[in-house]
């Protein structure tokens, strides 16, 4: 009979302890977003260079770009989640590769590199499919795969699985019981069973587990308080975004203190949408040039799926094709389609070193994810000016 497990509610949970995450840098990097079209560039302009700036997610390109990214130090790969694309002239984010198994076939063409998986958990998949699916990549990595677990926040995506919205602070709910059970699938040797208001498992085990001991990283985007808390309680990377230096600092502080008070550490990421050219002169050309040419239908869409599937009711799509933001307001308007609203790394070398060095010595974050309008040019820009700056600077070993 297999052994009934009773796990609180609402206190850590961490069965053998944390996984150590320390690569030995002060600055980690990640190469994010390489595996969908567009990235985070919602712009026509990339229309002009689309196997370089739009469709460098297919695999005769991709997998140049992975193998290319460990080469220069990168240490780790995280691909971008999305079900659905936003549309417009640029199609944007409308084809990718899976963001779960892509972690599977980068692992044999890389060495060092950490490979991360994400997982929207609340659209119907069960713990157990990912406690599998993980300890096997992890097997074929040698012990280098990670998860991003997300809660998802699109109507139309959770429409897509034939699902009613799940408002936001049920769904955290169920990620923390998702991820209790996960870690438990990870260690436990023999057979047990889990009854808990979102996931029950009866006589589960997992065999072969894990390669990392003792499990694999667990990483998350909280950004909400209750995100946050979740975070601090669950994982070992905590995913942020700041308006500024001191929201970084603040954010970054409040994490360490709640994952302290738990009895665990938390280590902060954050992304950054990279566009570098020699000269600051020339980035503000480039980045004058992808501005002007927003994919609004896109930006249109995307705001739909942020927002939910009635954001924008009949009556009020004449209004919104007259204004020029189309009712987001300028700073939303204009920040998504050129990052997401993430830190925009636009300049020389240089500049954007600094403003590395800035994020990870004021700002407190551990780690950067880097997006590329074009990651060809940003990987080489990355490799022959960028890194040495950093190494100089201390950041990099």
């Amino acid at each position: 009979m297999a052994r009934k497990l009773i796990v609180p509610t609402g206190i850590p949970n961490d069965p053998g302890g944390q996984p150590d995450t320390r690569r030995g840098k002060d600055l980690e990097l990640g190469f994010f977003a390489w595996n969908i079209r567009g990235g985070m560039t919602m712009s026509k302009a990339t229309l002009r260079n689309n196997d370089r700036e739009r469709d460098y997610w297919k695999w005769s390109n991709s997998r140049n770009l992975i193998e290319q990214a460990e080469y220069i130090g990168y240490d780790y790969q995280v691909p971008f989640a999305r079900w659905l694309g936003s549309g417009g002239e640029t199609d944007f984010n409308g084809a990718s590769l899976d963001f779960l198994t892509t972690a599977a076939a980068t692992a044999p063409i890389t060495d060092s590199m950490g490979v991360f998986s994400t997982c929207h958990i609340t659209f119907r998949f069960h713990p157990l499919h990912i406690a599998k699916i993980g300890a096997s990549i992890d097997h074929i990595s040698n012990g280098r795969w990670g998860l991003n677990i997300v809660t998802g926040y699109q109507a139309q995506e959770m429409a897509a699985f034939g699902m009613e919205h799940i408002d936001h602070d049920t769904a955290y709910d169920m990620a923390e019981e998702f991820t209790v059970l996960l870690k438990h699938l990870w260690s436990e040797t023999e057979p047990f069973d889990f009854e808990g208001k979102y996931y029950q498992s009866y006589g589960a085990v997992v065999k072969p587990g894990p390669t990392r001991s003792p499990r694999p990283v667990l990483m998350n985007a909280g950004m909400s308080e209750k995100g946050v808390l979740f975070g601090a309680r669950n994982v070992d990377w905590l995913f942020t975004v700041g308006y500024s230096i001191d929201e970084y600092r603040q954010k970054v502080d409040r994490a360490h203190s709640l994952a302290a008070s738990f009895g665990r550490s938390i280590r902060a990421a954050t992304m950054c949408w990279v566009l570098p050219e020699a000269t600051d002169e020339l980035a503000a050309e480039k980045f004058e040039e992808l501005r002007s040419e927003i994919d609004r239908e896109a930006m249109i869409g995307y705001a739909r799926q942020l927002k939910g599937m009635d954001m924008f009711k009949e009556n009020d799509e004449d209004a919104l094709s007259k204004d020029p933001y189309a009712g987001l307001g300028k700073e939303i308007y204009e920040g998504y389609p050129l990052g997401f609203t993430s830190p925009q790394l636009v300049g020389s070398p240089e500049t954007i070193a600094e403003k590395l060095r800035e994020l990870n010595k004021e700002g407190g974050i551990e780690s950067v994810l880097t997006c590329f309008v074009d990651p060809q040019k940003g990987l080489h820009a990355m490799q022959d000016d960028i890194m040495p700056i950093l190494k100089k600077m201390g950041l990099r070993g």
